[in-house]
């Protein structure tokens, strides 16, 4: 897979430096680069640190989604290093009601550590830095999240640099300057269309990041949030018809999100709307392009970003590292993903600047 780093970047002022991606290209390599696929790597078996007959540890997984190929990246890192693991496994599917059982048993059976999968789930467990002791949060277990977008904007942790209580984790989209400079280099537009989540917080976090870069671009943003029915949950059934008025409304993008309900729980419906509507796509999460046919999207491989968060727990469970000294990050390396039977599907090609690039996806 080709990635976006800092040398690539620079190599983009004769490959589509005038496409407008060199401007926000260096913010890509502001955090040290994750484990590279592969064989993570170790500097001796965490197993021959541990007593010997030490019980696994316990970690405690809160999903999103269900189990997917960052879960798998997660556990083959800690597999591979050797350290000895078991997992108790909730998937409350964007059910955010769970929660307070789900806190409630974690309390109960006391793991050595939590893995929450998104800004709601995170949300749900560890609560904002900032919320009374009462509400019944997570505050005495290391919390370590995964696909989070903003946890500052979240109230997830204090500072990126030093979260200051129990919680760090990984980022695992570019800033949204280096994304729209990615839309942009494929083409030009001058309406682009969002459909999002209102009750997902992350959801909103991006909307809001949305509405002040798109105007920067030159960019008319068109909002669709899903409606939300009497039991506070999104309802899936309208997603089809809020495509359509996209499009109606004359919108030439399609933005997907890290939104769990949108490009996770139903991203299925969301390309094929998208595509029988000729409305291209662009996503900051791989699954929609790689699985469903969404046009194109600048992300981070699933499994890298499970590798590593899985080397902040063991940073914690191994070398007895406190998470509020961990700095949650985002990985370094983007890739280019343009599935090509999409983009012939829509007659609509990309640049040679860009391709070059690109991972295509051809099937």
């Amino acid at each position: 897979m080709r990635t976006l780093t800092r040398r690539r970047a620079l190599g983009l002022v004769g490959a589509a430096g005038a496409a407008g991606l060199l401007p926000g290209a260096a913010a890509m390599a502001a955090a040290p680069p994750p484990p590279a696929s592969g064989p993570s790597p170790s500097p001796s078996p965490a197993s021959s640190l541990l007593p010997r007959g030490t019980q696994p540890f316990h970690i405690y997984m809160v999903l999103g989604r269900g189990e997917g190929e960052n879960e798998a990246g997660f556990k083959d890192y800690l597999h591979r290093r050797g350290i000895p693991t078991r997992y108790t496994i909730r998937n409350p599917q964007g059910d955010l009601r769970q929660m307070a059982d789900i806190r409630t048993d974690i309390h109960q059976q006391r793991p050595d550590l939590i893995y929450t999968y998104g800004t709601p789930q995170t949300l749900g467990i560890a609560g904002p830095y900032d919320a009374p002791a009462s509400d019944g949060y997570i505050t005495d277990i290391p919390v370590v999240f995964t696909f989070v977008a903003s946890p500052v904007d979240a109230r997830i942790v204090r500072a990126l640099d030093h979260p200051g209580r129990n919680v760090t984790g990984t980022i695992h989209i570019a800033p949204m300057t280096v994304q729209f400079n990615t839309l942009l280099a494929y083409r030009k537009i001058s309406k682009l269309g969002v459909l999002y989540n209102p009750a997902e917080h992350n959801s909103v976090l991006v909307v809001e990041e949305l509405r002040r870069e798109a105007p920067q671009h030159g960019v008319i943003l068109l909002e669709a949030p899903v409606p939300l029915g009497t039991n506070g949950q999104p309802t899936a059934a309208v997603i089809p018809d809020l495509i359509h008025s996209l499009a109606k409304q004359g919108a030439e993008m399609l933005y997907i999100g890290p939104d769990t309900f949108v490009a996770g729980i139903n991203r299925d419906v969301v390309a094929a709307t998208a595509l029988a509507d000729r409305l291209p796509t662009f996503s900051v999460t791989e699954t929609i392009v790689r699985k469903n046919g969404a046009l194109f999207g600048l992300t981070s491989s699933a499994s890298a970003i499970g590798r590593f968060t899985a080397l902040k727990a063991a940073k914690i469970l191994v070398d007895g590292k406190k998470p509020e000294d961990i700095p949650a990050e985002t990985l370094q390396r983007f890739s280019i993903l343009i599935n090509m039977p999409t983009a012939r599907a829509l007659e609509f090609y990309p640049p040679m600047g860009l391709l070059n690039l690109a991972e295509v996806i051809h099937d």
